[in-house]
């Protein structure tokens, strides 16, 4: 197929000089500062893309946020990845440190015993594994408090085989969703400042502390300009979607959509066939890229989508561009991403979703 008009729809397609453009402004933005990139691959789990956004350089590696996603990377050639989350169950662990063995993988941990698993299979394979202690800075998800809880776990982990303190994973996701930018960035560089602080105290104790990473697209232009901050998790940026650009303005431009065709029409209303299985709707319905005063009232049917929109000219058979309002969710309910320039597709890149072959 050589154009998106040839696709079968619906279809998961991305605007590349749009893309690209938002990756080259993601590396401007750190290129005069200690800080550096490390992009988030569950944006879009597409290794491919991967590459390019480390090839437009700033970056120190990939971020992963399941066991899955580090296997695809690292197969891949993708050879520094931090796992975001917790691996915790002896199958997961064990396949950490096949990965560990094969590049520089560091992951989180918020628990002693944890720590302990993963440094006894490390040592039984001759290996050591770096790990980011995580700190709750106001996500109330994953982590330790900051200060004393995660200077305890430290000084129990420092005299470890198997395992090496690496530094802090500090996430500032309950700021990211604040409209206001004042407000959000104030929001963020508070909570950001407590890992900070956490990070002198584990220093001052006479342990060294290399790396804080975190940061999500909506706060890292605030969060990046900290001193101590050393690598941004960054990961829709790259793709965007109609919600986040609200949030962060003309910083990045919405790169992916959804391509569906119109397949009935009654006066003002019409029906795209496109969903709920194809479209990612967790901050709200979608919106039609071309046509912003088209009304979508409801949205929750699987393979449909109803739009309001008095006046139109479209037809039956005609091709729309579906923005969705959470591009990492919709990226994951598609198999392949049809790459594009103008309307000839240039590549298609499959995602990396489950076990990989």
């Amino acid at each position: 197929m050589s154009s998106i008009y040839d696709l079968l729809t619906p279809a998961l397609v991305l605007d590349w000089p749009t893309a690209q453009r938002n990756i080259e402004r993601a590396a401007a933005f750190v290129e005069d500062k200690q800080v550096r990139l490390r992009p988030h691959f569950k944006n879009h789990k597409r290794v491919a893309l991967a590459h390019k956004q480390l090839a437009a350089g700033g970056c120190v590696g990939m971020t992963a946020a399941t066991i899955f996603e580090a296997i695809a990377l690292v197969d891949g050639g993708i050879d520094d990845v931090l796992i975001a989350n917790q691996i915790v169950n002896a199958t997961s662990i064990n396949r950490l440190i096949e990965l560990a063995e094969r590049a520089n993988v560091r992951v989180a941990i918020d628990n002693l015993e944890n720590a302990k698993a993963i440094a006894e299979a490390a040592k039984s394979r001759g290996i050591e594994v770096g790990v980011l202690i995580e700190v709750d800075i106001g996500m109330s998800r994953c982590g330790l408090a900051p200060g004393v809880a995660v200077l305890g776990l430290v000084e129990k982990i420092a005299p470890l085989d198997g395992i090496r303190f690496d530094g802090l994973q500090a996430y500032e996701g309950h700021a990211v969703g604040i409209l206001d930018t004042e407000e959000r960035e104030s929001v963020a560089i508070a909570s950001m400042e407590k890992a900070i602080d956490t990070k002198r105290q584990i220093e001052a104790a006479g342990h060294e502390c290399r790396i804080i990473s975190g940061a999500g697209t909506g706060s890292f232009r605030a969060t990046g300009t900290l001193d101590d901050v050393s690598e941004l998790q960054i990961g829709s940026y790259v793709t965007m979607d109609w919600s986040y650009k609200e949030r962060v303005g003309d910083q990045f431009d919405v790169a992916l959509t959804v391509l569906a065709h119109v397949i009935s029409v009654n006066g003002d209303n019409l029906v795209l066939n496109a969903g709920v299985k194809s479209i990612g709707h967790e901050m709200g319905a979608p919106k039609l890229r071309d046509y912003p005063q088209a009304e979508i009232p409801s949205f929750g049917s699987e393979e449909h989508t109803s739009v309001h929109f008095p006046g139109h000219k479209l037809k039956i058979g005609d091709l729309v561009h579906v923005m969705p309002s959470h591009c990492c969710m919709t990226c994951s309910l598609h198999r392949d991403m049809f790459v594009y320039e103008g309307e000839n597709i240039t590549d298609t890149w499959p995602a990396a979703i489950g076990y990989p072959r």
